[in-house]
């Protein structure tokens, strides 16, 4: 046999030394595996990623880090939820997806997400509308890349985990595609011309640095205001620390936007939804009426003894201390039916005692959380406000919108609850990002400082001066007495921040205190 011949199947291996019993050893036979080769289509292809989407995938991770480097409240937040836009839309141009009109909705939120980071300094909402983009950022892709009119709740979660994933693996793509234009590019080489243009144009660049800088400085020198401004723009950190920060920013954005780019360009995702209701009803039945039981005992003890204020309190008990405890646990039990309702509904087989538990637990449910929202508004009028009890009053409005739709989707399966709740919790979200829940806080607390217990006042005024500087206008307005205790607190965000990190919030609070 000839080893080297490429039309063998097979290759003839000798048998090792290491292996026992070597002189009997039999040869060894290992099939022949050609390496895989990509037909043209799919070379052109990785020709046209590396060199229209890799190209913008550069400038928009130059902008990027330029928006986001050390700086996701300023001014630049607008102007990166605007290029993250345009970048989007170029890459589904690419492989030419047509946009669709509800897909602007998701845009839109995009943007006002960026906007409120401009507009804001509470640490938490930066945070979550930074989380909201991305979020948000999936959900665009998917709708338009993708036929998702019939795919339900899990379904479409899962399409959103499956895309996050999954998008690492484009590394793979990645490097295949610039293999591609790197081979592509040797072929083709430069013309004489462009490289003598590309290098007249270098040595321009280079003269023009020195001569640049020497009429920045004069001029810088002949006008204060000339020279304040350079002093604004032009602060550069030269820090091993900084250029490594800055790098690391840059290829993090580069390799983020160009991978999940180019997963959905491959759109393997399956379209198809599976019908999974294919369980016995009866166990579910037998579990549901259990629970609804209960269920109907507890709301009818928050009817009686929390809505209409009779029967027997537990020993030593007040009304205010019955109501104020407990919302917490109701709203987190309010949670769990909604995601039992929803596993119920998609995995069971259809069965009328089913839906009407389900509509049974979903209606016990608003009983919650209407007890749950008595409870934690008394605990407000005692207690006054903080950050989480908004967010307790805000998840209970939103879970109330919600359970409607789970009721719908009870009975009617192709309802796009998925859609339903994305607009609900996306716009009611937005509305208490642009709130500034920090000033309501302060305006509220001090208004009703004096209706409280003097140990609790105590208690809100060392709270309030751990407030972001949104609530700055407040706390000046009522107690200017305090206000430089608090003001103190916040220096850190509103001081030294360059024109790129100008944010509404951090120069109000400025502007307070220079008062």
């Amino acid at each position: 046999m000839d080893n080297n011949n490429p039309q063998n199947n097979s290759v003839y291996r000798p048998a090792s030394p290491s292996v026992p019993a070597y002189n009997n050893a039999s040869p060894v036979y290992t099939p022949y595996r050609p390496a895989f080769i990509e037909d043209e289509a799919t070379i052109n292809f990785r020709e046209k990623m590396a060199r229209k989407l890799g190209l913008a995938s550069i400038i928009y991770a130059v902008f990027g880090t330029f928006c986001l480097y050390k700086n996701l409240s300023g001014i630049t937040m607008p102007f990166f939820g605007i290029a993250t836009l345009a970048y989007m839309v170029y890459g589904l141009n690419l492989y030419e997806v047509e946009m669709k009109r509800t897909s602007w909705f998701y845009g839109f939120i995009i943007l006002a997400l960026s906007v409120s980071n401009f507009l804001t300094g509470n640490p938490t909402i930066l945070f979550f509308n930074t989380c909201g983009i991305f979020l948000m950022l999936f959900i665009f892709l998917l709708h338009n890349v993708y036929d998702d009119s019939r795919w339900s709740f899990s379904k479409t979660a899962m399409a959103i985990c499956e895309a996050f994933t999954f998008s690492f693996g484009a590394l793979d793509d990645f490097g295949k595609d610039m293999k591609v234009l790197k081979e592509r590019s040797s072929e083709n080489e430069i013309s004489d011309d462009k490289k003598h243009m590309i290098k007249y144009v270098g040595i321009g660049l280079l003269v023009s640095i020195p001569v640049v800088g020497i009429l920045l400085l004069l001029l810088a020198g002949a006008d204060v205001v000339f020279s304040n401004i350079l002093s604004n723009c032009f602060v550069f950190d030269f820090h091993f620390g900084t250029l490594f920060g800055i790098t690391t920013t840059f290829v993090i954005i580069f390799l983020s936007a160009y991978c999940i780019m180019r997963f959905f360009s491959k759109k393997t995702i399956k379209e198809e939804v599976e019908d999974h209701r294919n369980l016995e009803p009866l166990v579910a039945i037998t579990v549901l009426s259990m629970v609804s039981v209960i269920y109907l005992i507890f709301s009818m003890i928050q009817i009686v003894y929390l809505f209409l204020g009779g029967g027997q309190l537990p020993y030593d008990y007040t009304y205010s201390q019955y109501a104020r405890e407990g919302f917490f646990q109701l709203l987190t039990v309010s949670i769990i039916n909604f995601l039992m309702v929803l596993f119920v509904n998609n995995h069971f087989k259809e069965s009328k005692a089913l839906k009407v538990l389900m509509t049974t637990i979903s209606l016990c449910t608003y009983i919650m959380i209407a007890s749950s929202y008595v409870r934690i508004m008394m605990y407000i009028d005692a207690c006054l406000l903080t950050e989480l009890r908004i967010w307790v009053v805000w998840g209970l409005t939103v879970l109330t919108l919600l359970f409607a739709a789970v009721i719908i989707s009870i009975f009617k399966h192709e309802f796009p609850l998925f859609k339903y709740c994305i607009i609900v919790v996306s716009v009611m979200y937005v509305i208490i990002g642009f709130v500034r829940m920090d000033y309501v806080i302060a305006d509220y607390n001090l208004t009703y400082m004096d209706t409280i217990e003097d140990d609790v006042a105590y208690q809100d005024y060392e709270y309030l001066k751990k407030l972001s500087t949104d609530a700055a206008p407040a706390i000046y307005n009522h107690d200017p007495e305090n206000a430089e205790m608090y003001i103190k607190k916040n220096h850190g965000f509103y001081e030294d921040r360059s024109w790129r990190q100008f944010n509404i919030s951090a120069y109000t609070a400025e502007l307070l205190a220079e008062d």
